[in-house]
């Protein structure tokens, strides 16, 4: 298993994380990494797995110097190099997208089976949605963020040429809307029709012809149906939790939506809760935003597990605006306890939640539909009925042993 950074312990870490604890009785594990935080090995929970890291964590480059010559990627794949990996022990390769994971391909014997599970492709290359503040405007003209980022794109796009001319190699994107968008930025074939975990075609070599999908999974041992005693304790010590809120999850951004989902509550009495931390200056905004319009906001330090999954449960609904979120794992996590999901009908979600129940996809701009939307999600009856519905959703097609099972699909070659 390789992923160059767990320093934001987002939803692809926290699912490569519970992929791993999943799989310890089933796999003989080892991890690669090049910034392996406590947290995130507390997470690993004590399975057995070989760590192959540096003495000291890996320091990334960063500033315009190093984004116009592309110094982070050629850093990192120096720094894989001098790791001691003793490859002869393992059969195949699974490679999570973050910044430097694939710049380990190199150092990979040619015999080894490689799955790449692209989660999207880099948007900070190939979109404008980062390059912006949380509320819309640009950074910076987009001519010279488009210079800025001309080497990173064709390093990149090397990268997964040099991947998918391995034979026995694969990639996959983590919905069928991200295996749309390998096609459109990588130009690997797509088939819609294909199954979660389902192999790709393969020429005479073994060489992947087309891009698949395997979808995140959710670990219920972390989302229970109901909440246990250590989930109330720590719930209880959560500090100014209104009695009437949403939840919204991920870092302050216009990726993430948080500005539209701060609109979408004017005039409803709700207080938007804010989980996933924000730069400062972003955050000052969004408060300011806030008293602006009339909205409160409450954004949360960094919580534990279960006092994460309590604020959730609590919440109205969990809700997001993210702009083409690529798959959309938080609705999933807000299904498997309980608590509707409420969420804009762009990307992944739609593929999340276009088969359930459970919440609502609604377009961004119906501001309307959204108050009718947290109107409804109040109704006891109406969450009665998407709950049981979510949790029977999510254990059925969100189980870890699925993903398990997609993998090895996708890394036993014969």
């Amino acid at each position: 298993m390789v992923r160059a950074s767990f320093s934001t312990l987002g939803g692809a870490a926290r699912d490569l994380l519970q992929v791993m604890r999943g799989a310890a009785n089933r796999w003989s594990l080892g991890l690669a990494t090049l910034e392996l935080t406590a947290d995130a090995e507390s997470l690993l929970e004590g399975v057995p797995v070989q760590i192959y890291q540096p003495s000291s964590p890996h320091k990334w480059s960063s500033g315009v110097l190093a984004e116009l010559s592309d110094r982070t990627s050629r850093e990192a794949e120096k720094a894989w190099g001098k790791l001691d990996i003793p490859w002869s022990e393992y059969d195949a390769v699974h490679l999570t997208a973050c910044k430097g994971t694939l710049e380990i391909l190199p150092h990979i014997p040619a015999h080894i089976s490689v799955h790449y599970h692209c989660l999207e492709p880099p948007r900070w290359l190939y979109e404008d949605i980062l390059h912006r503040r949380p509320n819309g405007k640009l950074k910076r003209p987009l001519w010279l963020t488009n210079l800025i980022f001309t080497r990173q794109r064709r390093r990149d796009k090397s990268f997964v040429r040099r991947l998918i001319n391995r034979p026995n190699a694969s990639i996959s994107g983590n919905s069928l809307w991200i295996q749309r968008r390998i096609h459109e930025v990588y130009g690997l074939a797509m088939n819609v029709n294909k199954a979660n975990g389902e192999p790709p075609k393969r020429d005479a070599a073994g060489r992947p012809l087309e891009a698949t999908h395997v979808h995140p999974v959710v670990d219920f041992k972390h989302w229970p149906a109901s909440p246990d005693s250590n989930e109330k304790k720590e719930l209880a010590a959560v500090e100014n939790l209104p009695e009437h809120y949403i939840v919204t999850v991920g870092y302050i951004s216009h990726g993430k939506g948080t500005w539209d989902t701060l609109h979408s509550l004017i005039g409803t009495d709700l207080t938007m809760v804010q989980i996933g931390g924000g730069d400062v200056q972003d955050r000052a905004e969004l408060l300011q935003e806030g008293e602006r319009i009339g909205v409160p906001v409450l954004c949360m330090p960094r919580l534990s597990q279960p006092a994460m999954c309590g604020v959730i449960r609590g919440a109205r609904a969990m809700v997001s605006h993210a702009r083409y979120e690529p798959f959309g794992l938080t609705p999933i996590e807000a299904m498997a306890i309980g608590t509707p999901a409420l969420m804009v009908n762009e990307g992944g979600f739609v593929n999340t939640l276009s088969k359930v129940e459970s919440g609502r996809l609604i377009a961004r701009d119906d501001l309307a539909a959204w108050k009718a939307a947290y109107n409804e999600a109040n109704d006891p009856e109406v969450r009665k009925a998407w709950a049981q519905a979510g949790r029977t959703y999510v254990e059925a097609y969100f189980d870890v042993s699925v993903q398990i099972e997609a993998l090895e699909q996708l890394l036993i070659v014969n």
